[in-house]
């Protein structure tokens, strides 16, 4: 039908059914919002507004009266309010959400015509909220289920490092005794163990800072030759059990020093010749390293792990770096494992400026090539010394100090015990906050090591209870002790008053120098003299 042969009549019944037909409301509003047009589902969402219109109301009336209408229980000066807000949204050409008598949430917006009257439209939003709370409730339920993983995991954290800190704690004094050359072998692997066990530890049990990719790296200058001999001792065993030959080629040409993260290097190359042991049945693991510069005193480190073990097919390989996969459901049943590793590997590779790539094809072998940015690093001889810590570690300052050692854990108490008392350490022991508070009370000391995670009374609230004291006692170094699983925080724990912190397990020589540094900070190179603090048993 052409346009020229319809009649006015005829067009404004066509276009008043099309209207109708809308599936949201439609209005058109005269320059003082009289009622020009409404189409039928304006008027099913917005009966009362219509009425009081229609009634001569102004648009503020109109729109009080249905507010109280649509939530009879408010109070008059709300409703009047809460009409306000809308009648000024609209005026500004925003869109509002008004919710009707119907339950419906519909979106109206208002714009302004050429005569001087308004078009308004609206449309239903009613399921689109509907989702974003369900989106929001399923939000908050899983951060409530991520805090609570994260509790649990950081409890189960704590307890595994205090049998571990005996176990690294006895280790290092065992080290610093007169031992065979094989004894003193056998001690680094356990060391090396231990450390290895520490840093997966800190990454596979903190699941929520793995899938947010937060580690820690921190680079300091190492042998890498030397840390990789290490560790071909440490697989030697196994590999000799299952019948392989593990050799180790480190390129002749590899800087002697390197500036990289050894810790997070131990756990990427420890999981990768694991794997290859585990699943090379026959055949031999080869571990090569070599550097290629990279300008400016950098190098790209690069070490390659190849097997001949069962090797993988294409599909395996594209899924391979994704947490929890391994190769198959049997080969899960087969060789165990989480199919956490390789990911951790990835994540900590492309932190220190590489990654972790895989070839590999079905019973012929694999080969996993890890690399990272290094710098290059200072000669030994070139590196500071600090003036403070010999060359066994002895601390030539310590003789002479009293310590309050804070921690609920006996055997944490006895590691410290033995890594101090040698160095002519006085040491004092309590076993929670309000314990360590009865001794300082009654007892001078120079410094207090402080358990974070204890009964009774926790480190945080005895912290606040240390520099909330008198000045004798407020004034106190205190260096935090911590098995926390979101690993080394130095900024919280000073946020909280607290001059230095040592994580767990500790190590021998970082528990010393870390005393030495903050007696240095505190009262220069010389812990305070004795004669200078006040006589707690007469104050």
């Amino acid at each position: 039908m052409d346009e020229k042969y319809l009649s006015d009549q005829e067009m404004a019944a066509i276009v008043r059914e099309a209207v109708d037909r809308l599936p949201g409301g439609f209005v058109i509003f005269g320059p003082d919002h009289e009622i020009l047009l409404s189409n039928a589902q304006n008027e099913r969402d917005f009966p009362f507004t219509n009425e009081a219109l229609r009634q001569g109301k102004t648009y503020l009336e109109a729109t009080h009266f249905a507010v109280k209408k649509v939530a009879p229980d408010l109070p008059d000066e709300v409703a009047l309010s809460v009409a306000r807000n809308i009648h000024d949204t609209l005026a500004k050409g925003e869109p509002v959400e008004l919710r009707t008598h119907l339950g419906t949430v519909m979106q109206v917006i208002e714009i302004p015509l050429s005569f001087g009257g308004w078009v308004a439209v609206g449309a239903d939003v009613t399921a689109l909220r509907e989702r974003e709370r369900e989106l929001k409730k399923s939000r908050k339920q899983a951060e409530a289920a991520n805090e609570a993983k994260s509790a649990f995991l950081a409890n189960i954290s704590h307890e595994i490092r205090t049998p571990l800190n005996g176990i690294l704690g006895m280790a290092q004094l065992m080290a610093s005794g007169d031992l065979t050359p094989g004894q003193k072998d056998q001690i680094e692997t356990i060391l090396d163990s231990g450390k290895t066990l520490m840093a997966l530890l800190n990454d596979v049990l903190d699941l929520s800072k793995i899938e947010a990719g937060r580690f820690d790296i921190s680079p300091i200058d190492n042998d890498l030759g030397q840390l990789l001999r290490r560790m071909e001792k440490l697989w030697a065993p196994r590999a000799s059990e299952k019948g392989l030959v593990l050799t180790l080629d480190i390129n002749s040409a590899m800087p002697e020093l390197l500036r990289f993260d050894p810790i997070r290097v131990r756990q990427c190359v420890s999981n990768l010749v694991s794997n290859a042991i585990k699943f090379t049945e026959r055949g031999s693991v080869r571990v090569a390293a070599r550097c290629v510069p990279a300008g400016e005193g950098e190098f790209d480190v690069l070490v390659e792990i190849s097997d001949t073990g069962i090797g993988m097919s294409g599909e395996t390989l594209g899924k391979l770096f994704a947490p929890f996969t391994q190769a198959d459901a049997s080969t899960s049943r087969r060789f165990g494992g989480t199919g956490l590793g390789l990911s951790i590997s990835r994540k900590l590779a492309q932190l220190m400026g590489g990654d972790v790539v895989a070839e590999s094809e079905e019973g012929r072998g694999s080969l996993f090539t890890l690399t990272f940015r290094a710098a290059e690093g200072r000669r030994v001889s070139e590196a500071p010394q600090n003036a403070d810590v010999d060359q066994t570690g002895g601390a030539r300052w310590a003789k002479g100090l009293a310590v309050l050692l804070v921690d609920d854990h006996p055997l944490n108490r006895k590691v410290a015990r033995l890594f101090l008392e040698p160095l002519g350490i006085a040491i004092t022991e309590a076993e929670n906050g309000e314990e360590a508070l009865r001794w300082l009370q009654t007892q001078p000391f120079d410094l207090v090591l402080l358990d974070m995670h204890m009964p009774v009374m926790n480190g945080m609230e005895t912290l606040a209870h240390i520099r909330a004291h008198e000045p004798h006692i407020r004034d106190l170094p205190v260096i935090a002790l911590t098995a926390d699983s979101l690993g080394p925080d130095n900024s919280r724990y000073r946020d909280f008053g607290a001059d230095g912190y040592v994580g767990k397990p500790m190590d021998h020589r970082d528990l010393i120098l870390e005393i030495g540094r903050v007696l240095e900070e505190k009262h220069g190179r010389a812990p305070m003299p004795r004669e200078a603090m006040p006589d707690l048993r007469r104050a």
